[in-house]
């Protein structure tokens, strides 16, 4: 007897042969997917809950491959703006306690578990908080108890180093300076102790702060400073694949324009290859993509607005063969942890890129929110599609209501009008995680509240969140203009920033 069945649903496989099988069942036992097929064939098998998916379809829950943890209690205090980057960093290196990470990330798990997110990569701020195992250990567990898989990344920040960081431990902050090797240490200790962990729910992996230390962390650097790589480089290199190697895990990083050409100076080392998904490389040349092909590395791109001026070269890459993944980029107020909105931005913006409405078809979007993802994070026999073996990762979309109707091409429907709120049965490991639109696992109003909780008291320890708090309405206007300073770098570097 199977433990559960689903039934009467348009189920969309995504198996090597993309069937879609318009009234099609689901059969999962403990963990793994035991059957896929009609509902007529599944009727001489018996199941413990059968689960009637009449005018549903079912489908491999989304794997997003790219996220910030940390974000997600900020998104409704700083808009994304020029000062975004500097303010949030400041905010989780300095002002923040130990159970930041766990309020913060049950908020931003739960807001994926209603997206249909089912794995989830999470790096522990933008510049990763690597002070302590800490903040990824109060992750994982937040993760773990809403139920989505996660894979937290966490590894050294940009240079130079030491870094300052602080916590605020019993009302009182308390300062410390972190040198590199402190930091490998603490990625050590999260990877040991976190891959693999919480029955295979829970990953590991190696992420330090962009692909080449010495130049632009989080934008294109121009040709004229991408000249050789320096010690450092070479070194965090030669450490991150060290300490992949050691542990069998996979490394993600961040990369822009010039990284790629200077990180192929150093082939042996170079974070290139099949064990690593570098995310956004916007801005890169062609030689770069050319690299990133040939090396078979994958990669992983948020759609958002900043591709209008510097551009992932999406199409080269996968007319190059390299796998491609969409991802959301974490939780603020111009985005969310939404996989249809990232799939609908996609379509949108590499179309206007190429100046051609016939690029990205809607099948090939879908597939890169769920097996092309899979396989960005190496974990494609696993999951990413519904087919014998796998390990049950399905969500449930409620197709009666006015935008998904009429259901003539299914995927076109889903992809260009679906929305999270359609969603209303996610199911992780064989063990379902939200029913009817509500978390099984956790009390979502106590989640919400205690995120609120821990915003609140956050923007009270940092005073450069404040003029944020206390933002004027702008009703009537057609831009913002300000009479005070917003945020103070020079404040910041001296209080332990880092810009």
């Amino acid at each position: 007897m199977w433990d559960i069945m689903l039934v009467n649903a348009v189920v969309i496989t995504m198996d090597e042969e993309r069937r879609i099988i318009p009234d099609g069942a689901v059969g999962v036992e403990k963990n793994r997917i035991v059957f896929v097929g009609t509902s007529e064939e599944a009727r001489k098998y018996k199941a413990g809950e059968v689960i009637d998916c009449k005018n549903h379809a079912v489908m491999p829950g989304f794997v997003d491959a790219h996220g910030h943890g940390g974000h997600s209690v900020f998104k409704s205090i700083v808009e994304d703006t020029s000062y975004w980057m500097p303010v949030m960093t400041h905010a989780y290196k300095n002002y923040i306690t130990d159970e930041f990470w766990y309020r913060e990330g049950r908020l931003s798990a739960l807001e994926r578990l209603h997206a249909g997110v089912t794995t989830g990569v999470c790096v522990l701020g933008s510049q990763p908080r690597c002070d302590s195992p800490v903040p990824a250990m109060n992750n994982a567990r937040a993760y773990a108890e809403v139920g989505v898989k996660n894979i937290v990344c966490t590894g050294p920040c940009h240079v130079p180093w030491p870094h300052r960081f602080s916590r605020y431990e019993d009302g009182k902050r308390v300062k410390k300076e972190v040198s590199y090797e402190e930091v490998l240490e603490s990625l050590e200790t999260v990877i040991s102790e976190l891959d693999h962990a919480n029955e295979d729910r829970t990953r590991a992996y190696a992420a330090p702060f962009g692909v080449i230390t010495s130049v632009d962390p989080s934008a294109p650097t121009p040709a004229d400073r991408c000249v050789r790589l320096t010690e450092q480089d070479i070194r965090q290199a030669k450490d991150i694949r060290r300490i992949a190697e050691k542990y069998n895990t996979r490394i993600h990083t961040d990369a822009f324009g010039g990284m790629i050409r200077l990180a192929y100076q150093d082939k042996e080392h170079a974070l290139l290859g099949p064990d690593v998904h570098l995310q956004h490389c916007t801005g890169l040349s062609f030689d770069e993509t050319l690299i990133l092909a040939d090396t078979d590395t994958h990669v992983s791109v948020a759609p958002g607005m900043r591709q209008m001026t510097y551009r992932t070269p999406v199409i080269e890459l996968l007319e190059l063969g390299a796998v491609v993944a969409i991802t959301t980029d974490g939780s603020m107020l111009s985005s969310g942890f939404n996989m249809f909105d990232a799939m609908k931005r996609a379509k949108m913006i590499f179309r206007r890129a190429m100046n051609d409405d016939y690029y990205l078809p809607s099948e090939k979007v879908l597939e890169m929110t769920t097996i092309d993802a899979a396989k960005c994070i190496g974990m494609e026999k696993e999951i990413g599609s519904l087919e014998i073996g796998k390990r049950a990762d399905l969500i449930a979309v409620d197709l009666m209501n006015p935008r998904l109707m009429p259901r003539i091409h299914i995927v076109d429907t889903l992809v260009g009008n679906g929305h999270p709120s359609d969603i209303d049965l996610v199911m992780v490991d064989g063990r379902i995680v939200l029913r009817d639109k509500k978390a099984v696992c956790v009390d979502e109003e106590e989640v919400l509240l205690a995120a609120e909780t821990e915003a609140l008291e956050t923007a009270e320890r940092a005073k450069h969140l404040h003029p944020f708090i206390e933002k004027k309405p702008q009703w009537g206007k057609t831009k913002i203009y300000f009479d005070e300073v917003r945020f103070d770098m020079e404040e910041n570097r001296r209080d332990g920033g880092h810009y």
